[in-house]
């Protein structure tokens, strides 16, 4: 009979794959995954497949680490700006406390490498966001693009944020506000 996995090893190849993937994309080998996570490359092959099945695993279980961020206390019934704020802030404080994730994340999606279904699978978490975006496209509070589009402006401000904040943490909350600010005046008519 074979051994349980163990999640404490899961959790350590996940978290030596993220340091990877943001170091070195999807160049980064198995073996110096296995290597940071401390077992046999051997191992790695136990709990994921191959090394495609560790990067959609990777991907999943970093959006459901930032979901766990900026879910919590989203503001469902307040108007569409605070909720945007909501997701932009959480996102930004996400960010800031995971710099490997969020490149691991930005690595991974821009790989080619990701399956539809992955890619559909990271986004349930966020369905209530996506719906008051498109609510507010319908509105006429944001301006007519695909939401995609509008969540790929969004995201690329929160980065610019978040690095500007890593680099000046002084007045951090201040440019935090102006990200958000800057954000929402590129995504309304």
């Amino acid at each position: 009979m074979a051994r349980p996995l163990s999640p404490e090893k899961r959790n350590a190849l996940l978290a030596a794959a993220t340091q990877a993937v943001a170091e070195q994309g999807v160049l980064a080998s198995t073996a110096s995954i296995a290597r940071r996570a401390g077992v046999a490359e051997g191992t790695l092959f136990t709990y994921f497949e191959n090394k495609d099945v560790l990067f959609q695993e990777l991907y999943l279980h970093l959006k459901h680490e930032l979901a766990e961020t900026v879910m919590p206390g989203y503001p469902s019934e307040a108007d569409y700006r605070l909720r945007l704020e909501h997701v932009f802030q959480h996102y930004v404080r996400w960010g800031l406390g995971n710099t490997a994730g969020r490149l691991a994340i930005s690595r991974l999606s821009a790989s080619g490498q990701l399956r539809d279904e992955t890619r559909t699978q990271g986004t349930e978490p966020f369905k209530a966001v996506s719906r008051m975006m498109e609510d507010a496209v319908r509105s006429g509070v944001l301006v007519n693009a695909p939401i995609a589009f509008l969540y790929s402006i969004i995201e690329r401000i929160a980065d610019t944020t978040i690095e500007y904040v890593e680099r000046h943490p002084v007045d951090a909350e201040r440019h935090r506000q102006l990200g958000f600010h800057a954000a929402w005046r590129a995504i309304t008519p």
